[in-house]
Formats: C-alpha cells, structure tokens, sequence
C-alpha cells in the first residue's frame, strides 16, 4: 500500500515496531535492508542502546529520530517520516521497567496521532507478569485510550495475550522450566489490562486464527510484539502483518517486526 495522500482527505499511514535485539551492534546494514523494505512512516523500536544506531538508521531512510535515557540500557526509540510535535520518555521506577516514549504526530495539517512505544520486563513467569501488568496500568492511565483523538500502544510486550497459544517444545530449556513449574500455564494478565481499557490488538483483529507468532526466526514459537490502537484508531486499521521477508529479516534481530497501516 502507497504511503501517498490517497484522496484530499485521506492519508495512509504505515507503523512498524521492532525489536532490533541487545543495539543491533554488527546488524545494522540487515536492519536497514528491513527498515528499506518495510518503508514506515514511524517505526518503534526496542533494545537500542546508542544514540548511534538512531542517527545512522534514519539518515539513510530520511527520518528523525528520538532516543532518551531509561532505567536500563535497553530502551525504546522512536524514528518518523511525519511531524514529531512532541515525545518525551517516560520512566518512572517503579513500575516501567525500561522507558516509555510518548510521542504525539503530526500526520495531517493540525491532526495529531498520539503514540506509545514500550518494552517492559522480560520473562514468563507470573512475577514479571504481574509488574507488567502494574506497568500497563501505568501507561494507560497515561494514554486514555477513549479519548476522541487516534491513539496507538506498541512494542515488545514480553507477554502472550489471552488465548494465543505457545509452543513450548521450541523454547529453551530455562523457559520450559518456568513454564512446567507454573502447572503449564502461561498467564495473560498484562495484554489483557491493555485489552479490557477498550483497546484492540490490531493483527488478531484481522487474524483471529493466525498465530501470528515473532520470535524467534526461523522456528517462532510465540507473539510477544502487538500495535494495539483506540476505538478512533481501530475504524482506520486496513492492515496488520508480521514482517518475513526480505531475508534479511532473519539476520537482522530475534524478533520479526510487525506492521499496522492505516488509512486516516
């Protein structure tokens, strides 16, 4: 789908997040080559740690970038072809684990998409699960994902949501482990707080019987990476998909990206 203005009133727009895996350090010329491919208007992205990476990547795709301090070394950035009017990172410890950018986008003259880019903590086991789910009270105390205006959450969630299947057998041992000690159970507390504040998990919504699975290429096994959207949002979704090719796609990061476009 064209990134063009499709009519005087309409406008579509292209949001990729992505999980570029411990900086992208010795990967960037393969992140790139996806980032070239996929073309988004606005890409998220998880695990940078330099500033380095943000400036390089966008300089080649004629973007602007942000990146800002965190609690940890692995933080969100955001990169964007349209307007940033304003973004900040948000970070409060406790509960955001790493840090939160808060974007709002200028996508048509005084029209404004209002964006959330997070990373919470890592690891299934019902601990991390419950401070993700502090966290995600916290982010959507932040968004007030029923206010009129667009509005989008997306990122590396670090969690299943409800009713999405694992497949355990591909896991490492460390993770079947927590998992078997659970009764087999994975919880789906944070994804779930998302979705219960009236929010929509834009590639089930399209794919409701697509595991949809990102991580890790070749073999997923799971879908950790979500753009969920307000009912405002959601009546402009077109499409969502997980990115599998170029075959740099496979080189480039542990996680595949996910893209969501819209026609606003």
């Amino acid at each position: 789908m064209s990134n063009s203005t499709r009519s005087e009133n309409s406008v579509s727009l292209r949001v990729m997040t992505y999980n570029i895996l411990d900086g992208g350090e010795g990967r960037e010329e393969y992140l790139l080559e996806v980032l070239q491919d996929v073309q988004p208007d606005i890409a998220i992205l998880q695990e940078v740690y330099h500033e380095g990476l943000v400036q390089h990547l966008p300089g080649a795709l004629k973007m602007d970038s942000f990146f800002a301090s965190g609690n940890r070394k692995r933080r969100v950035a955001l990169l964007s072809r349209l307007p940033v009017i304003s973004c900040q990172s948000y970070h409060p410890f406790p509960p955001i684990w790493r840090n939160v950018v808060e974007a709002e986008i200028e996508y048509q003259p005084n029209k404004r998409l209002r964006l959330f880019g997070i990373h919470p903590m890592a690891n299934l086991s019902v601990i991390c699960e419950f401070w993700r789910w502090w966290e995600a009270r916290q982010i959507i105390g932040r968004a007030k994902p029923n206010a009129a205006e667009p509005c989008l959450i997306a990122g590396d969630f670090n969690a299943i949501a409800p009713n999405d299947r694992v497949v355990t057998s591909q896991m490492p041992n460390w993770l079947k482990l927590i998992i078997l000690t659970q009764g087999n159970r994975v919880y789906h507390f944070s994804v779930h707080k998302y979705l219960s504040a009236g929010l929509t998990d834009c590639f089930r919504a399209l794919h409701p019987n697509d595991d949809g699975f990102t991580l890790p290429p070749p073999r997923p096994n799971s879908r950790l990476d979500y753009i969920l959207v307000n009912d405002t949002l959601k009546s402009r979704l077109t499409n969502c998909w997980v990115v599998r090719e170029p075959a740099a796609v496979f080189k480039a990061s542990d996680h595949y990206p996910v893209v969501a476009e819209f026609q606003l």
